[in-house]
């Protein structure tokens, strides 16, 4: 008897992982995607307004680095609020399926940054271009649970990536606006079609 129950509550979860994969994620909102695309582009603008005389590229990087985990915990925290208000029981497999694409991009940028900013800072241009190719990466993977149309959101990350990692091999020295341009437009971008989306779905 306990082993019928175990096995029937084992398929109920594969049957709503299953149905979690399948159904939109409507927990990233496009309020919130707007706002880091425009802290990355007022970053972008301090760095090379020079309020800091003489920033290294690991400075500048590092204070990256510290943006862009807060507007992760930002997104994840909003995404989290919602889906539990729009997607009720499904809330955490729904979470689940969106994220799960991102996490090991998250970790394999994480790992990146740690190990060239510490063990190699001469190579430390080349950061922003595949911190930019591992966000398209992302996107490309969670597509099944997001608007389709997000994949011009991809694109436009593996485009800004691709021209950032090659602006950045062998310099020494780096732009601001080559991380505040393709997140700022980038995160803009999503937010475009994330409220089309939105509309399309209300029109639905």
């Amino acid at each position: 008897m306990t082993r019928d129950v175990d096995t029937a509550l084992a398929e109920i979860d594969r049957i709503r992982a299953q149905l979690a994969a399948s159904t939109r994620f409507r927990g990233f909102t496009p309020a919130i995607a707007a706002t880091t695309g425009l802290l990355a582009l007022a970053l972008a603008a301090s760095q090379a307004a020079g309020f800091d005389p003489s920033p290294t590229v690991v400075e500048m990087l590092v204070q990256w680095v510290f943006l862009a985990a807060a507007c992760a915990f930002l997104i994840a925290g909003d995404a989290v609020v919602r889906a539990r208000r729009l997607h009720r029981a499904m809330a955490d497999a729904m979470i689940d399926a969106a994220s799960r694409p991102f996490l090991p991009m998250g970790v394999a940028g994480a790992i990146a940054a740690i190990v060239i900013l510490l063990r190699a800072p001469q190579w430390a241009a080349i950061l922003p271009g595949c911190w930019q190719l591992l966000i398209a990466m992302g996107i490309f993977a969670a597509l099944p649970a997001l608007p389709r149309s997000l994949v011009w959101g991809g694109a436009w990350y593996f485009v800004a990536g691709t021209a950032s990692l090659i602006a950045g091999a062998g310099a020494t020295d780096i732009s601001p606006w080559i991380m505040g341009v393709p997140f700022g437009i980038g995160q803009l971008l999503v937010a475009i079609l994330l409220h089309m989306g939105l509309r399309r779905d209300h029109h639905d």
